[in-house]
Protein backbone atom coordinates (compact mmCIF):
# COMPACT_ATOMS: atom_id res chain seq x y z
CA UNK A 1 0.00 0.00 0.00
CA UNK A 2 1.30 3.18 -1.40
CA UNK A 3 1.57 5.91 2.07
CA UNK A 4 0.34 9.10 1.50
CA UNK A 5 1.26 12.93 2.78
CA UNK A 6 -1.38 14.35 4.09
CA UNK A 7 -2.15 17.96 2.58
CA UNK A 8 0.01 20.56 3.69
CA UNK A 9 -1.30 24.31 3.22
CA UNK A 10 1.25 26.78 2.25
CA UNK A 11 2.27 27.92 6.03
CA UNK A 12 2.93 24.24 6.82
CA UNK A 13 4.64 23.42 3.74
CA UNK A 14 7.37 26.23 4.07
CA UNK A 15 7.77 25.27 7.68
CA UNK A 16 8.19 21.55 7.22
CA UNK A 17 10.60 22.27 4.64
CA UNK A 18 12.83 24.28 6.89
CA UNK A 19 11.57 22.21 9.88
CA UNK A 20 15.15 21.51 12.01
CA UNK A 21 13.52 20.63 15.06
CA UNK A 22 10.24 20.05 16.26
CA UNK A 23 6.52 19.04 14.92
CA UNK A 24 3.71 20.90 13.38
CA UNK A 25 1.27 20.68 16.29
CA UNK A 26 0.14 24.63 17.07
CA UNK A 27 2.21 25.66 20.54
CA UNK A 28 5.38 22.87 20.09
CA UNK A 29 8.78 24.57 19.88
CA UNK A 30 10.33 24.12 16.79
CA UNK A 31 13.53 25.09 15.41
CA UNK A 32 13.89 26.49 11.64
CA UNK A 33 16.56 26.84 9.19
CA UNK A 34 17.10 29.96 7.88
CA UNK A 35 18.08 31.14 4.00
CA UNK A 36 18.12 35.08 4.16
CA UNK A 37 18.73 37.74 6.72
CA UNK A 38 17.54 41.38 6.86
CA UNK A 39 19.36 44.36 8.72
CA UNK A 40 18.09 47.85 9.09
CA UNK A 41 20.54 50.19 10.27
CA UNK A 42 18.80 50.89 14.03
CA UNK A 43 19.67 46.95 15.24
CA UNK A 44 22.75 46.01 12.49
CA UNK A 45 24.97 48.14 14.56
CA UNK A 46 23.95 46.08 17.48
CA UNK A 47 24.25 42.82 15.10
CA UNK A 48 27.44 43.28 13.76
CA UNK A 49 29.32 43.83 17.32
CA UNK A 50 27.43 40.43 18.61
CA UNK A 51 29.20 38.71 15.06
CA UNK A 52 32.32 40.16 16.36
CA UNK A 53 31.78 38.70 20.14
CA UNK A 54 30.68 35.44 18.43
CA UNK A 55 34.11 35.10 17.02
CA UNK A 56 32.37 35.14 13.43
CA UNK A 57 34.44 35.53 10.46
CA UNK A 58 31.91 35.15 7.70
CA UNK A 59 28.32 34.82 7.96
CA UNK A 60 27.11 31.48 7.36
CA UNK A 61 23.75 31.85 5.55
CA UNK A 62 22.86 32.08 2.13
CA UNK A 63 22.51 35.73 1.69
CA UNK A 64 22.45 38.73 4.60
CA UNK A 65 21.83 42.15 3.34
CA UNK A 66 22.18 45.05 5.68
CA UNK A 67 20.00 48.52 4.88
CA UNK A 68 20.45 51.74 5.83
CA UNK A 69 16.88 53.34 5.43
CA UNK A 70 16.18 54.45 9.44
CA UNK A 71 18.84 56.75 10.91
CA UNK A 72 19.28 59.34 7.53
CA UNK A 73 18.96 62.54 9.14
CA UNK A 74 22.51 63.40 9.85
CA UNK A 75 22.28 66.51 11.98
CA UNK A 76 25.99 65.64 13.26
CA UNK A 77 28.45 63.23 12.71
CA UNK A 78 27.01 60.08 14.27
CA UNK A 79 24.65 58.89 11.78
CA UNK A 80 27.43 59.69 9.11
CA UNK A 81 29.87 57.29 10.94
CA UNK A 82 27.19 54.72 11.76
CA UNK A 83 26.86 54.10 8.02
CA UNK A 84 30.79 54.37 7.47
CA UNK A 85 30.96 51.32 10.35
CA UNK A 86 28.16 49.49 8.59
CA UNK A 87 29.53 49.25 5.51
CA UNK A 88 33.14 48.28 7.05
CA UNK A 89 31.27 45.43 9.04
CA UNK A 90 29.61 44.51 5.59
CA UNK A 91 33.01 44.35 4.05
CA UNK A 92 34.34 42.36 7.14
CA UNK A 93 31.13 39.63 7.58
CA UNK A 94 30.01 39.21 3.62
CA UNK A 95 26.87 41.16 3.67
CA UNK A 96 25.17 42.86 1.12
CA UNK A 97 25.38 46.89 2.02
CA UNK A 98 22.96 48.91 0.77
CA UNK A 99 23.64 52.37 0.99
CA UNK A 100 21.52 55.17 2.61
CA UNK A 101 19.06 56.40 -0.01
CA UNK A 102 18.58 53.19 -1.57
CA UNK A 103 15.28 53.21 -0.15
CA UNK A 104 13.28 51.29 2.37
CA UNK A 105 14.61 47.23 3.43
CA UNK A 106 11.43 45.78 2.78
CA UNK A 107 10.51 47.17 -1.01
CA UNK A 108 14.28 47.36 -2.02
CA UNK A 109 14.66 43.21 -0.49
CA UNK A 110 11.68 42.23 -2.47
CA UNK A 111 12.86 43.63 -5.57
CA UNK A 112 16.55 42.09 -5.67
CA UNK A 113 16.21 39.24 -3.50
CA UNK A 114 12.80 37.80 -2.51
CA UNK A 115 12.09 33.98 -4.14
CA UNK A 116 9.04 32.17 -3.42
CA UNK A 117 9.68 29.01 -1.04
CA UNK A 118 12.46 31.08 1.23
CA UNK A 119 13.10 31.72 4.78
CA UNK A 120 13.44 35.20 5.80
CA UNK A 121 14.55 36.60 9.26
CA UNK A 122 14.89 40.09 9.97
CA UNK A 123 15.68 42.77 12.48
CA UNK A 124 12.47 44.83 11.76
CA UNK A 125 8.77 44.03 12.52
CA UNK A 126 7.54 44.28 8.90
CA UNK A 127 10.11 41.78 7.77
CA UNK A 128 6.69 39.66 7.25
CA UNK A 129 5.95 42.13 4.02
CA UNK A 130 8.56 39.41 2.23
CA UNK A 131 5.54 36.63 2.67
CA UNK A 132 4.08 38.56 -0.84
CA UNK A 133 6.56 36.36 -2.84
CA UNK A 134 5.54 33.17 -0.88
CA UNK A 135 8.49 33.35 1.31
CA UNK A 136 8.08 32.70 5.37
CA UNK A 137 9.84 35.95 6.54
CA UNK A 138 9.64 36.91 10.65
CA UNK A 139 10.31 39.83 12.50
CA UNK A 140 13.19 38.93 14.98
CA UNK A 141 15.66 41.02 17.40
CA UNK A 142 18.96 41.47 16.86
CA UNK A 143 20.31 38.77 19.30
CA UNK A 144 18.31 36.07 17.08
CA UNK A 145 19.36 37.73 13.41
CA UNK A 146 22.45 37.33 14.57
CA UNK A 147 22.66 33.86 15.61
CA UNK A 148 20.98 32.96 12.13
CA UNK A 149 23.30 34.96 10.14
CA UNK A 150 26.19 32.83 12.46
CA UNK A 151 24.08 29.59 10.97
CA UNK A 152 21.78 28.98 14.02
CA UNK A 153 18.06 28.10 13.10
CA UNK A 154 15.54 30.26 14.89
CA UNK A 155 13.49 28.87 17.33
CA UNK A 156 9.72 29.89 18.08
CA UNK A 157 6.26 28.18 18.89
CA UNK A 158 4.73 26.57 16.10
CA UNK A 159 1.91 29.21 15.05
CA UNK A 160 -1.58 28.74 14.43
CA UNK A 161 -2.74 28.77 10.69
CA UNK A 162 -5.29 31.30 9.83
CA UNK A 163 -6.29 30.81 6.42
CA UNK A 164 -8.21 33.87 4.99
CA UNK A 165 -10.09 33.18 1.83
CA UNK A 166 -10.06 35.89 -0.80
CA UNK A 167 -13.59 36.66 -3.09
CA UNK A 168 -14.76 38.68 -5.37
CA UNK A 169 -12.79 41.87 -7.45
CA UNK A 170 -11.78 45.09 -5.43
CA UNK A 171 -13.87 47.98 -5.93
CA UNK A 172 -13.24 51.07 -7.83
CA UNK A 173 -10.96 53.59 -5.43
CA UNK A 174 -10.37 50.77 -2.82
CA UNK A 175 -6.73 49.47 -2.50
CA UNK A 176 -5.01 46.41 -0.76
CA UNK A 177 -4.54 48.67 2.35
CA UNK A 178 -8.66 48.45 2.78
CA UNK A 179 -8.18 44.38 3.06
CA UNK A 180 -5.32 44.83 6.06
CA UNK A 181 -7.32 47.39 7.85
CA UNK A 182 -10.72 45.35 7.16
CA UNK A 183 -8.65 42.55 8.75
CA UNK A 184 -7.77 45.09 11.84
CA UNK A 185 -11.13 46.29 12.18
CA UNK A 186 -13.05 42.78 12.69
CA UNK A 187 -9.87 41.34 14.93
CA UNK A 188 -7.63 44.73 16.38
CA UNK A 189 -4.10 44.74 16.80
CA UNK A 190 -4.14 41.49 19.12
CA UNK A 191 -6.10 39.53 16.89
CA UNK A 192 -2.52 37.31 15.40
CA UNK A 193 -1.44 36.69 18.16
CA UNK A 194 0.27 33.37 17.55
CA UNK A 195 -0.82 32.84 14.28
CA UNK A 196 0.50 33.02 10.69
CA UNK A 197 -1.97 34.25 8.51
CA UNK A 198 -2.45 32.64 5.13
CA UNK A 199 -4.25 34.52 2.44
CA UNK A 200 -5.89 32.14 -0.84
CA UNK A 201 -8.77 32.17 -2.89
CA UNK A 202 -10.01 33.29 -6.27
CA UNK A 203 -9.88 36.98 -4.90
CA UNK A 204 -6.04 36.83 -5.42
CA UNK A 205 -6.23 37.37 -9.09
CA UNK A 206 -6.94 40.92 -8.95
CA UNK A 207 -3.91 41.55 -6.37
CA UNK A 208 -0.35 42.38 -7.65
CA UNK A 209 2.75 41.16 -5.60
CA UNK A 210 3.10 44.77 -4.42
CA UNK A 211 -0.50 44.67 -3.19
CA UNK A 212 -0.01 41.32 -1.23
CA UNK A 213 3.08 43.66 0.18
CA UNK A 214 0.89 45.91 1.76
CA UNK A 215 -1.47 43.69 3.52
CA UNK A 216 1.30 41.18 4.14
CA UNK A 217 3.57 44.16 5.88
CA UNK A 218 0.70 45.13 8.33
CA UNK A 219 0.07 41.94 9.36
CA UNK A 220 2.81 42.79 12.26
CA UNK A 221 -0.29 45.81 13.31
CA UNK A 222 -2.40 42.32 13.84
CA UNK A 223 0.21 41.18 16.08
CA UNK A 224 0.93 38.09 13.83
CA UNK A 225 3.61 35.80 13.65
CA UNK A 226 4.03 36.52 9.71
CA UNK A 227 1.95 36.69 6.71
CA UNK A 228 2.13 34.62 3.47
CA UNK A 229 1.07 34.42 0.03
CA UNK A 230 0.87 31.75 -2.51
CA UNK A 231 3.40 31.92 -5.30
CA UNK A 232 1.51 32.69 -8.71
CA UNK A 233 1.19 34.20 -11.73
CA UNK A 234 1.65 37.50 -9.87
CA UNK A 235 4.60 36.70 -8.24
CA UNK A 236 5.90 35.49 -11.56
CA UNK A 237 4.95 38.91 -13.22
CA UNK A 238 6.72 40.67 -10.74
CA UNK A 239 10.01 38.88 -10.91
CA UNK A 240 9.86 39.55 -14.57
CA UNK A 241 9.66 42.65 -14.24
CA UNK A 242 12.57 43.39 -12.10
CA UNK A 243 14.72 40.72 -14.58
CA UNK A 244 14.59 38.04 -12.23
CA UNK A 245 11.88 35.31 -13.82
CA UNK A 246 14.06 32.37 -13.38
CA UNK A 247 13.96 32.93 -9.33
CA UNK A 248 10.11 31.98 -9.90
CA UNK A 249 8.25 28.85 -9.54
CA UNK A 250 4.36 28.06 -8.35
CA UNK A 251 3.81 27.54 -4.76
CA UNK A 252 0.43 26.87 -3.04
CA UNK A 253 -1.70 24.66 -0.52
CA UNK A 254 -2.32 21.11 -1.21
CA UNK A 255 -5.54 20.81 -2.88
CA UNK A 256 -8.01 20.10 0.48
CA UNK A 257 -5.13 21.64 2.89
CA UNK A 258 -7.30 22.82 5.53
CA UNK A 259 -6.45 25.43 8.22
CA UNK A 260 -6.42 26.40 12.38
CA UNK A 261 -8.28 29.18 11.96
CA UNK A 262 -10.76 30.76 9.51
CA UNK A 263 -12.10 34.01 7.78
CA UNK A 264 -13.64 35.08 4.26
CA UNK A 265 -13.15 38.25 2.86
CA UNK A 266 -15.51 39.48 0.39
CA UNK A 267 -13.35 42.19 -1.60
CA UNK A 268 -16.29 43.71 -3.68
CA UNK A 269 -17.76 44.36 -0.30
CA UNK A 270 -15.47 46.67 1.27
CA UNK A 271 -15.21 50.22 0.86
CA UNK A 272 -12.58 52.59 1.74
CA UNK A 273 -11.35 52.93 5.51
CA UNK A 274 -9.02 54.35 7.56
CA UNK A 275 -7.32 54.52 11.01
CA UNK A 276 -8.16 57.01 13.06
CA UNK A 277 -4.91 57.62 16.31
CA UNK A 278 -4.28 56.33 17.92
CA UNK A 279 -4.00 52.47 17.22
CA UNK A 280 -4.01 51.16 13.52
CA UNK A 281 -6.68 48.82 15.09
CA UNK A 282 -9.44 51.91 15.56
CA UNK A 283 -10.34 51.62 11.79
CA UNK A 284 -13.66 53.64 10.43
CA UNK A 285 -14.89 53.71 7.12
CA UNK A 286 -13.38 57.18 5.40
CA UNK A 287 -16.72 58.33 4.86
CA UNK A 288 -16.89 59.04 8.48
CA UNK A 289 -14.09 61.00 8.09
CA UNK A 290 -14.39 63.07 4.91
CA UNK A 291 -14.53 66.76 5.27
CA UNK A 292 -12.13 67.19 7.79
CA UNK A 293 -9.17 69.44 7.25
CA UNK A 294 -6.00 68.17 7.29
CA UNK A 295 -2.37 69.67 7.68
CA UNK A 296 -0.44 66.70 6.49
CA UNK A 297 -0.82 64.34 3.17
CA UNK A 298 2.15 62.11 3.24
CA UNK A 299 2.56 59.40 1.16
CA UNK A 300 4.79 56.69 0.38
CA UNK A 301 6.16 54.00 2.93
CA UNK A 302 6.73 49.97 3.93
CA UNK A 303 3.02 49.33 3.65
CA UNK A 304 2.64 51.72 0.56
CA UNK A 305 5.99 51.57 -1.22
CA UNK A 306 4.46 50.76 -5.03
CA UNK A 307 4.86 53.05 -8.28
CA UNK A 308 1.22 53.05 -8.33
CA UNK A 309 0.14 54.88 -4.84
CA UNK A 310 2.50 57.58 -5.81
CA UNK A 311 1.60 57.98 -9.76
CA UNK A 312 -1.93 58.15 -8.38
CA UNK A 313 -1.21 60.83 -6.28
CA UNK A 314 0.82 62.62 -9.25
CA UNK A 315 -2.40 62.65 -11.63
CA UNK A 316 -4.80 63.93 -9.37
CA UNK A 317 -2.66 66.96 -8.53
CA UNK A 318 -1.40 67.38 -11.97
CA UNK A 319 -1.86 71.08 -13.42
CA UNK A 320 -3.20 72.13 -10.08
CA UNK A 321 -1.36 73.49 -6.54
CA UNK A 322 -1.80 71.90 -3.62
CA UNK A 323 -3.44 74.15 -0.95
CA UNK A 324 -0.83 76.50 0.67
CA UNK A 325 -1.60 75.07 4.63
CA UNK A 326 -1.24 71.52 3.43
CA UNK A 327 2.23 69.89 3.69
CA UNK A 328 2.28 67.37 1.00
CA UNK A 329 5.02 64.78 1.47
CA UNK A 330 6.16 62.07 -0.80
CA UNK A 331 8.36 59.35 0.16
CA UNK A 332 9.61 57.39 -2.57
CA UNK A 333 10.40 53.71 -1.38
CA UNK A 334 13.72 53.24 -3.26
CA UNK A 335 15.31 54.53 -5.98
CA UNK A 336 13.86 52.60 -8.40
CA UNK A 337 10.46 53.73 -8.12
CA UNK A 338 12.16 57.69 -7.64
CA UNK A 339 13.80 57.08 -11.43
CA UNK A 340 10.56 55.70 -12.39
CA UNK A 341 8.31 58.41 -11.31
CA UNK A 342 11.44 60.96 -13.04
CA UNK A 343 11.03 58.92 -16.23
CA UNK A 344 7.40 58.81 -16.46
CA UNK A 345 7.38 62.46 -15.34
CA UNK A 346 5.33 61.97 -12.35
CA UNK A 347 7.90 63.97 -10.30
CA UNK A 348 7.68 67.11 -12.38
CA UNK A 349 4.02 66.90 -11.48
CA UNK A 350 3.99 66.71 -8.55
CA UNK A 351 6.82 69.04 -7.74
CA UNK A 352 5.11 71.51 -9.38
CA UNK A 353 1.86 70.94 -7.25
CA UNK A 354 4.20 71.62 -4.13
CA UNK A 355 4.78 68.77 -3.17
CA UNK A 356 8.16 67.90 -0.43
CA UNK A 357 9.93 65.03 -1.94
CA UNK A 358 12.41 63.89 0.37
CA UNK A 359 15.07 60.64 -0.31
CA UNK A 360 14.26 57.18 -0.22
CA UNK A 361 14.10 55.80 3.25
CA UNK A 362 12.13 55.25 6.20
CA UNK A 363 11.77 59.15 7.02
CA UNK A 364 8.43 60.19 9.28
CA UNK A 365 6.73 56.43 9.44
CA UNK A 366 9.63 56.12 12.18
CA UNK A 367 10.06 59.18 13.85
CA UNK A 368 12.67 60.98 11.59
CA UNK A 369 10.93 64.04 10.77
CA UNK A 370 8.19 65.19 8.76
CA UNK A 371 6.43 65.26 12.32
CA UNK A 372 2.62 67.60 12.05
CA UNK A 373 1.61 70.30 13.94
CA UNK A 374 0.76 69.77 17.19
CA UNK A 375 -3.25 69.27 17.13
CA UNK A 376 -3.49 69.09 13.71
CA UNK A 377 -4.90 66.24 11.33
CA UNK A 378 -2.06 64.39 9.27
CA UNK A 379 -3.08 61.94 6.77
CA UNK A 380 -0.46 58.85 5.77
CA UNK A 381 0.14 55.78 4.46
CA UNK A 382 2.45 54.68 6.98
CA UNK A 383 1.75 51.38 8.65
CA UNK A 384 1.15 52.53 12.22
CA UNK A 385 1.43 56.03 13.81
CA UNK A 386 5.15 57.15 15.14
CA UNK A 387 4.30 58.10 18.90
CA UNK A 388 7.38 60.57 18.91
CA UNK A 389 10.16 61.47 17.79
CA UNK A 390 12.91 58.64 19.08
CA UNK A 391 10.26 55.63 18.86
CA UNK A 392 9.57 53.00 16.22
CA UNK A 393 5.82 52.53 14.52
CA UNK A 394 5.60 49.06 16.18
CA UNK A 395 2.82 48.02 18.22
CA UNK A 396 3.64 47.95 22.06
CA UNK A 397 4.73 44.61 23.54
CA UNK A 398 1.93 42.85 25.04
CA UNK A 399 1.57 42.98 29.06
CA UNK A 400 0.88 38.82 29.19
CA UNK A 401 3.11 36.49 29.07
CA UNK A 402 4.60 36.14 25.16
CA UNK A 403 5.74 32.72 23.07
CA UNK A 404 8.70 32.95 21.73
CA UNK A 405 6.83 32.78 18.57
CA UNK A 406 5.20 36.33 19.04
CA UNK A 407 7.68 37.90 21.10
CA UNK A 408 10.28 37.36 17.51
CA UNK A 409 7.51 39.63 15.57
CA UNK A 410 8.70 42.76 17.25
CA UNK A 411 11.74 44.73 17.16
CA UNK A 412 12.54 45.99 20.58
CA UNK A 413 12.29 49.36 21.12
CA UNK A 414 15.59 50.88 21.48
CA UNK A 415 14.09 54.69 22.87
CA UNK A 416 11.48 52.40 24.91
CA UNK A 417 9.47 54.28 27.51
CA UNK A 418 11.72 52.47 30.43
CA UNK A 419 15.23 51.77 28.81
CA UNK A 420 17.55 49.37 30.21
CA UNK A 421 20.23 51.94 30.94
CA UNK A 422 19.89 55.75 31.95
CA UNK A 423 18.26 58.30 29.91
CA UNK A 424 20.29 59.98 27.45
CA UNK A 425 20.38 63.74 26.02
CA UNK A 426 18.65 64.05 22.82
CA UNK A 427 21.90 64.93 21.61
CA UNK A 428 23.08 61.40 22.76
CA UNK A 429 20.41 59.09 21.50
CA UNK A 430 22.90 58.14 18.60
CA UNK A 431 25.62 57.11 20.42
CA UNK A 432 26.73 53.74 19.33
CA UNK A 433 25.84 50.28 21.28
CA UNK A 434 28.96 49.56 23.03
CA UNK A 435 29.40 53.33 24.51
CA UNK A 436 25.69 52.80 25.89
CA UNK A 437 26.89 49.15 27.44
CA UNK A 438 29.69 51.09 28.94
CA UNK A 439 27.82 53.91 30.47
CA UNK A 440 25.32 51.02 32.42
CA UNK A 441 27.56 50.61 35.14
CA UNK A 442 30.81 53.46 34.96
CA UNK A 443 32.73 51.77 37.63
CA UNK A 444 32.05 48.48 37.31
CA UNK A 445 35.78 46.24 36.51
CA UNK A 446 35.41 44.64 33.26
CA UNK A 447 35.74 41.53 35.04
CA UNK A 448 32.12 41.68 36.58
CA UNK A 449 30.70 43.69 33.91
CA UNK A 450 31.80 40.31 32.00
CA UNK A 451 29.22 38.78 33.42
CA UNK A 452 26.32 41.09 34.52
CA UNK A 453 26.01 42.66 30.70
CA UNK A 454 23.03 41.73 29.42
CA UNK A 455 24.06 42.35 25.42
CA UNK A 456 27.60 40.73 25.79
CA UNK A 457 27.87 38.28 28.33
CA UNK A 458 31.10 36.64 26.67
CA UNK A 459 32.64 39.90 25.98
CA UNK A 460 35.11 42.13 28.01
CA UNK A 461 34.24 45.53 28.13
CA UNK A 462 38.10 46.11 26.69
CA UNK A 463 37.47 44.46 23.46
CA UNK A 464 34.35 46.19 22.82
CA UNK A 465 36.02 48.98 22.77
CA UNK A 466 39.14 48.49 20.80
CA UNK A 467 36.94 46.43 18.23
CA UNK A 468 34.50 49.32 17.59
CA UNK A 469 35.14 51.87 15.35
CA UNK A 470 33.23 54.38 17.09
CA UNK A 471 35.72 53.87 20.21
Amino acid sequence: MCWQREAFNLAQKLIHSHLVTGGLAPGQEIALSVDQTLLQDVLGTLVMLELEAMGIDRVKVGLAAQYVDHNLVQNDHLNADEHLFLRSACRRFGVWYSRPGNGISHPVHMQRFGKPGLTLVGSDSHTPAAGSLGMLAFGAGGVEVALAMAGEPLYLRMPQIWGVRLTGELPDWVSAKDVILEMLRRHGVEGGFGRIIEYYGPGLKCLTAMDRHVIANMGAELGATTSVFPSDEATRAFLSSEGRETDWFPLAADPGATYDVHEEIDLSSLEPLIAKPSSPGNVVPVREVAGQEIYQAYIGSSANPGYRDIAIAATMVKGRQVHDRVSFDINPSSREVLETLIAEGRLADLVHAGARIHQAGCNGCIGMGQAPASGRNSLRTVPVRARTAFSYAVPRPRRRPRSPASSLTLVRLVFATNPPWPRLRPSSTHQCFCRRYLRLKPKMSDSKRQRTSPLFPNLLASRIRSRCLFC
